[in-house]
């Protein structure tokens, strides 16, 4: 008899504790660090499907200038001197060769008036990614494309996106580029140039060529054209897309 009494006692402490404490697994603690890890997994993590652009066609932005099959100057190369990844494409031309949209857009962004920064200032900067371990979007946006061309081609252009287009490193940006004007397929909208990198901090024209990007947008994503593509796969189709 003593003993069926205290197994019952036992049973009614136990039933007790699960009344009283927070289960661990579904505590506010536990709940919020999974949708924070759960958050950060997908914020940023969506891959190119080249689905998306089976149908897209857009003109070179410097004419006869082709893809580069180097895969240095393509998408998802590595980019250790500022512990980033590059997103677009690098056409090498001339400096002062014409650069034209490649497709009909609104400009959002035209840098008329940037000015080249120190070259000491840019190297503390390129520190600050290695401490930070990724660059930072206002060092990338304001310092490092240089004096830039941002295009808004709108919904259409890709279905169930909004795309950008970017045109970086430029030397000169045409007069008719201003916010707000609308843009042709083919319009000329800058020359060539190296704003935005070492040797033009330095002074010098070396290293001259267009660095032009395609950004993706849709949900919370901000997703580059070919991202996560392997290189046989990316070149053919960045050679489908484009065209004289």
């Amino acid at each position: 008899m003593i003993n069926i009494l205290f197994v019952v006692l036992i049973l009614f402490s136990i039933e007790l504790k699960s009344q009283t404490l927070e289960n661990p697994n579904t505590s506010p603690v536990h709940t919020l660090g999974t949708i924070e890890k759960d958050t950060l997994k997908t914020i940023g993590s969506t891959s190119f499907n080249p689905e998306w652009v089976k149908d897209l066609k857009l003109l070179l932005p410097c004419e006869n200038i082709n893809l580069s099959k180097r895969s240095s100057r393509l998408p998802n190369a590595p980019r250790k001197y500022r512990n980033g990844t590059h997103r677009g494409i690098d056409f090498f031309a001339n400096w002062g060769t014409n650069i034209r949209a490649v497709a009909p857009g609104v400009v959002i962004r035209a840098d008329h008036h940037y000015k080249e920064y120190p070259p000491k200032f840019r190297e503390e900067l390129l520190q600050a990614c290695g401490i930070v371990g990724h660059t930072p979007s206002d060092i990338f946006n304001n310092v490092l494309l240089g004096k830039a061309v941002f295009l808004d081609h709108g919904f259409n252009l890709i279905p169930g996106f909004r795309t950008i287009s970017i045109y970086a490193h430029l030397s000169d940006i045409d007069k008719k580029i201003t916010g707000g004007a609308k843009i042709e397929a083919g319009q000329i909208i800058g020359k060539t140039g190296n704003s935005g990198t070492r040797p033009s901090t330095l002074g010098t024209k070396k290293e001259a060529h267009l660095h032009w990007e395609l950004i993706l947008q849709r949900d919370n994503e901000e997703i580059y054209l070919g991202k996560g593509m392997a290189y046989e796969a990316l070149y053919k189709m960045l050679s489908k897309i484009f065209s004289n």
